[in-house]
């Protein structure tokens, strides 16, 4: 039985997409998005949710810091 690697950050074009959706802007506070922004998990990791472009979002480095693990 193989054992399935479960992926926990997003890879670089996946972030880019995000970033394009969000019309390179926080989801959150809408700020334009700086190179250091970060894909957040919607439903988060921990909570069982997917490393997947349904449930991702561009946020900034300060709006993920204060989402945490919550689910908004």
């Amino acid at each position: 039985m193989v054992d399935k690697q479960i992926k926990r950050k997003y890879t670089k074009r996946q972030k880019k997409l995000l970033a394009l959706v969000s019309g390179n802007k926080c989801r959150i506070c809408r700020v334009v998005l700086s190179n250091n922004f970060e894909g957040d998990h919607i439903i988060p990791f921990s909570k069982k949710g997917m490393t997947t472009l349904t449930n991702g979002q561009a946020l900034c480095f300060d709006c993920n810091r204060k989402k945490g693990d919550k689910i908004l």
